[in-house]
């Protein structure tokens, strides 16, 4: 067994095929089906299950591809801690951060404990969910896409917000909020999309007086007594704690925040990662408004 097998095999599991495995590591398929062939032979049991003229990772290639990409990943690790000063500068963390701005510095402090020397380069928004493959980590309130890893952080209601008591009683229906001037995130932000579907479901038309794509102006503004805002009830509770808050019903507006991997293959840091970002978020939860 040798390392050309491990990262074939590798290859090919990741993309489950044998051609597009073999492009990966620069082989032609033939070469990568014999090399396929000969790591079974080795261990002794099939890696994959031949389905039509394609093939299938199985339980036990599953197995042995997490230590697989554990072993290669420390392997690099290695050959950079022992290569010259110039080589060892690590790639950058690529992260998209649509939703929970509020929490940026907590969550690049996170990474930064677990990858010390990495850049981070930091994106706010993107144009379609396909785009979030280009990044390792993704926190949004868009639906995954299926061929990732993901999995939900948090769901959290959406409040109405102001500065000073606007209504009598601490529950609203949506028509109630419709006379009054609102202070909003830019139409293309993924707030505004929730809110958006939320008075389209409820057939109430609303005015909205400022808007900004910039979250930390429009907390700002709803903090200096400007508008009525919408707050999440979660990751905007440092903003939410100092103003007067109200409930819509029926039906409240409630959004769900996803984190999602961008790479298909996980290695043990980003798992790491992964695991300390859930707990961030949870730890979060636990100030809800």
């Amino acid at each position: 067994m040798n390392i050309s097998q491990l990262e074939g095999f590798m290859y090919t599991a990741q993309t489950g095929s044998i051609t597009a495995g073999a492009k990966k590591a620069f082989i032609s398929q033939p070469a990568m089906t014999k090399l396929i062939q000969d790591l079974e032979k080795e261990l002794g049991t099939p890696l994959f299950d031949r389905v039509g003229r394609g093939i299938q990772i199985n339980a036990k290639g599953r197995t042995f591809l997490n230590y697989v990409e554990a072993t290669l990943q420390q392997l690099n690790q290695g050959i950079d801690a022992v290569s010259s000063p110039v080589s060892t500068r690590q790639r950058p963390i690529r992260l998209l951060v649509e939703v929970a701005s509020a929490l940026i510095p907590e969550i690049i402090t996170q990474i930064h404990q677990i990858f010390p020397a990495a850049p981070v380069q930091l994106t706010q928004r993107i144009s379609t969910v396909n785009d979030t493959e280009n990044f390792d980590f993704t926190i949004s309130t868009r639906q995954p896409a299926t061929n990732l890893r993901s999995l939900p952080l948090l769901t959290e209601e959406i409040l109405v917000g102001s500065l000073e008591p606007v209504f009598q009683t601490s529950v609203i229906t949506p028509a109630e909020l419709a006379s009054h001037a609102l202070v909003t995130l830019g139409r293309q932000t993924p707030l505004r999309r929730t809110m958006d579907a939320y008075f389209k479901s409820q057939r109430v038309p609303v005015d909205y007086q400022y808007e900004s794509d910039d979250p930390a102006s429009i907390r700002a503004l709803l903090l200096h007594g400007i508008g009525i805002g919408f707050i999440p009830a979660i990751t905007w509770h440092a903003t939410g704690s100092q103003l007067h808050l109200t409930r819509l019903n029926p039906n409240p507006p409630l959004r769900t925040i996803y984190l999602t991997e961008g790479q298909s293959n996980e290695t043990p840091q980003n798992r790491r990662l992964a695991n300390a970002l859930v707990k961030l978020f949870v730890d979060t939860r636990a100030q809800s408004l």
